[in-house]
Order: structure tokens, then C-alpha cells, then sequence
């Protein structure tokens, strides 16, 4: 028997190496054979629609796993890829920035994959006004920030705090390469050198550590990140954008951040 052009099938089989899944694993999952799944990925099948729809929901898969199947076959792609200035994109980040951001007291960001900032607010703006950091520049690097001397030198407790942010950059460099540079480069720079250390320090872990913040002419401030997402999106560059927050954890970091954002 003749095969077919094999885009999909490739596909495929990347997706269910990737998960871990053999053949027959995957074909159980979706109600199907061991030899459809040979099938399609040896392109002596099509995949269709309903093949597709089984895909997607019974393995929860991602908006860009989605699309990147679609894209493969010869059905037309409903997650289509977006550029960075598309007029949507825009929309959705303006509804964010005006309907969530502005409406939270302390600092908070929209930041995508590489933590690059698509949007803030006030409190973010006047945050890291006050350690000369323009937030309103073109596309600036939370990462980059965070670790800028200026910023980085004013956290009171970096040893412990920075455990956090080892731990979220470790597992953000994973899909994204300039985290992954980024985090590479700090690496040597030495300013990670304490963590092993501090894993295995005596004494019990904190259910929550603060990050202990020297507030230009202000008290030292004590936060922590909470981070979120819109849970309705169904556009893959938009899937990967967290939402984070910045929780004030005693009164008088919360009323210097009000009084700095009024």
C-alpha cells in the first residue's frame, strides 16, 4: 500500500513520544487501535476531524500542541499563529492591563514566556521607578530587571528568596531559550552559587518566604508573586502569558505601596 505525505504522522509521533505514550497506550486513550495509530503515522491514514477532536480533548492538549497538529494536517488550523502586534493579541492585553491590572493596588505585570512585560500598572511603574528602572521602555525583560544590580542589590534577603526564582527559572528555560540564556549566564555569574547550599540546610522550609525588599527612602518591604492566567484562551501565544501579582504580607509594606500608587 502506498503512504501518503507524512507531516501529520510526524506529528504525531513527536506528540506521543513526548508524552511518554506507545502506540498501543495512545490508541487505548482514544478509543482506537494499535494499528490506525501505525497507520496514521506511517501516512497510510488521514487523520480526520473527529481522529483530531478525539486527540485534543482526551489528552488536554495544550492551544500550541493543538495547533501545531492541525497545522500538520490537511484540515484547516482553527489556532492559526499570531504575530506580536496582531490586532487581537492587542485587544486581549489592553483588557487585561484596564480590566485586571489597574484595578489591583500593588505592583502586578502581564508578562509572556521570556517574562518579557506586555503590560503593567501604576504600582509596577512607580516600584521600579524608584530604582531607576523605566518599565514604559520598549519590551523590557522582568528577568533583566529582577536581576539588575540596582534591584537585585536592594533584596535584603537573596539567599532565601532567590530559592523561588531558581526554581520558576529552571523550569521556564525549559521552553524558553532567552530565559534559558539569561538564567545560564546568571548561573555563572555566581549569583546562584548559594542554592545548593541552601537545599540542604538543617531546619524546616517556610510554608511561605517572603522577599524582603529595601524600598527607596521607604521601609523594607516584604511581598510575594502570586501568578495567574486567563483561563479561556484559545490563542497559543496568549496561552503562555502569566498574570503576576505582588502581595504585600504585613500593613506597612501595603500602605507604602498605596500610598506610592496614588
Amino acid at each position: 500500500m502506498s503512504t501518503l505525505p507524512n507531516g501529520f504522522g510526524s506529528a504525531l509521533r513527536a506528540l506521543r513520544q513526548t508524552l511518554g505514550l506507545s502506540q498501543l497506550a495512545l490508541a487505548h486513550r482514544l478509543h482506537s487501535t494499535q494499528r490506525h495509530i501505525s497507520f496514521l503515522e506511517t501516512g497510510r491514514s488521514r487523520a480526520t476531524a473527529g481522529f483530531l477532536q478525539r486527540l485534543c480533548t482526551e489528552l488536554n492538549l495544550s492551544t500550541a500542541q493543538r495547533g501545531a497538529l492541525f497545522e500538520a494536517s490537511d484540515l484547516r488550523n482553527p489556532y492559526p499563529a499570531r504575530g506580536p502586534g496582531d490586532a487581537e493579541i492587542d485587544r486581549v492585553l489592553d483588557l487585561i492591563e484596564h480590566r485586571v491590572l489597574r484595578n489591583w493596588p500593588f505592583p502586578a505585570f502581564a508578562l509572556d514566556r521570556d517574562w518579557t512585560v506586555l503590560r503593567t500598572n501604576p504600582g509596577a511603574k512607580a516600584l521600579f521607578t524608584g530604582f531607576g528602572i523605566d518599565l514604559a521602555a520598549p519590551r523590557p525583560s522582568l528577568l533583566a530587571l529582577l536581576l539588575s544590580p540596582a534591584f537585585h542589590g536592594a533584596i535584603r534577603n537573596w539567599e532565601d528568596a532567590s530559592l523561588g526564582l531558581y526554581f520558576r527559572l529552571q523550569r521556564v528555560a525549559e521552553h524558553a531559550p532567552e530565559i534559558a540564556a539569561a538564567f545560564q549566564a546568571a548561573r555563572a555569574e555566581g549569583l546562584f552559587d548559594h542554592i545548593p547550599a541552601r537545599l540542604t540546610a538543617q531546619g524546616e522550609a517556610p510554608v511561605l518566604l517572603p522577599i524582603e525588599i529595601a524600598s527607596p527612602g521607604g521601609p523594607v518591604l516584604r511581598l510575594t508573586p502570586f501568578v495567574g492566567q486567563l483561563a479561556s484562551l484559545q490563542d497559543a501565544r496568549l496561552d503562555a502569558v502569566e498574570i503576576e501579582f505582588m502581595i504585600p504580607l504585613d500593613d506597612e509594606t501595603e500602605g507604602w505601596l498605596r500610598d506610592l500608587s496614588s
